[in-house]
C-alpha cells in the first residue's frame, strides 16, 4: 500500500509551531491542549483541539470534563471523537455491565456532559492514555451516548523499515478510518522509526496540522518537539514528516473549515 498520496502533489510548509497548554482533569490525569486557528477572516477561533490525555492512572470514576473553556459547542456528527492509546475506556449501556473499549479503537462523542467520550480505566498498576480531537461547530451536542465507531482497532498500515501509521479518520492511501469521509475529518496517528520518512495527503481547502503525541522530528523540513502542533500553511495537498534520533509519534490532523 502506498504511503504517499500522488507523486506530484504540492507539498504544505509550515506557517507556525504552537506550544500545547499543560493542565489536570478532575480525574487526575494529566492533559495537553494545542488548537488549531481558524481561517484567517476569524483567526481566534479554534477549529480544531487536540486533547492528549496521559499517560497516567485515574485516581477517580469520573470521566474527563468536556471541551476546553471558551470553546464553541461540539457536535459529534462533525468529527469529535477519541482514540484510545492505552488502557481502555468504559462506554454507559442500557443495562448490565459498560461496554469496554480497547486500545487503537475510536470513539464518537455523546451528549453525555458527565461523559461525552466514556470513563478513562486503567488496569492495576496500569496507565491509561488517549488522544481527543475535538471539532467546533455552531450546533450544540446532541443527547446520544458515546459510542464505538466500530469494532475493533482502525486499520494499521505497516512499513519494512519499522514506520506505521493508523487512519483514525476519512481515507488515506486506500485506509478507511472508523470516521468516515463524511464527516470532513483526515486524522492519521503517524509513528516513525528514527530517521523514517512519510508523505501523507492533507488536502487542498482542509485547514490542518501535526501533533507531536512523543519524540521529534521534522513537519515539512520544520523541527518539532514533544507536545507542539505544527500548523500547516494553506495551499498544496501533501505533507512530509521525518523522524528524530529517537523517531517521533504524530498525529496529521484536517478538516474542512466551517463544518
Amino acid at each position: 500500500m502506498r504511503t504517499r498520496p500522488t507523486d506530484t502533489a504540492a507539498h504544505r510548509s509550515v506557517a507556525a509551531v504552537l506550544p500545547s497548554a499543560r493542565a489536570a482533569l478532575d480525574s487526575g490525569l494529566p492533559v495537553r491542549r494545542a488548537a488549531l486557528p481558524g481561517a484567517r477572516t476569524t483567526p481566534s477561533a479554534a477549529v480544531l483541539t487536540v486533547e492528549q490525555i496521559g499517560p497516567g492512572s485515574p485516581s477517580c470514576t469520573p470521566s474527563p470534563g468536556g471541551p476546553p473553556a471558551g470553546a464553541r459547542p461540539l457536535c459529534p456528527g462533525d468529527g469529535s471523537f477519541a482514540y484510545v492509546l492505552d488502557g481502555r475506556l468504559l462506554l454507559p449501556g442500557d443495562s448490565g455491565p459498560r461496554r469496554s473499549v480497547p486500545p487503537g479503537a475510536v470513539v464518537l462523542r455523546g451528549g453525555d456532559a458527565a461523559e461525552p467520550f466514556g470513563t478513562p480505566f486503567a488496569a492495576p498498576g496500569g496507565l491509561h492514555h488517549q488522544l481527543r480531537v475535538l471539532r467546533a461547530s455552531a450546533s450544540g451536542p446532541s443527547g446520544d451516548r458515546p459510542a464505538l465507531l466500530r469494532p475493533g482497532p482502525a486499520p494499521v498500515v505497516r512499513r519494512l523499515d519499522g514506520t506505521w501509521f493508523r487512519v483514525l479518520a476519512g481515507r488515506v492511501c486506500g485506509a478507511a478510518g472508523p470516521l468516515g469521509a463524511g464527516a470532513g475529518v483526515i486524522a492519521v496517528h503517524v509513528s516513525l522509526a528514527p530517521g523514517g520518512a512519510v508523505e501523507l495527503p492533507a488536502p487542498a481547502g482542509h485547514l490542518a496540522a501535526v501533533y507531536v503525541l512523543a519524540g521529534d522530528g521534522r513537519v515539512a523540513g520544520r523541527e518539532v518537539g514533544d507536545g507542539e502542533l505544527a500548523v500547516l500553511a494553506e495551499g498544496g495537498a501533501a505533507v512530509r514528516m521525518t523522524g528524530g534520533p529517537v523517531g517521533a509519534d504524530l498525529l496529521l490532523v484536517s478538516a474542512r473549515p466551517g463544518g
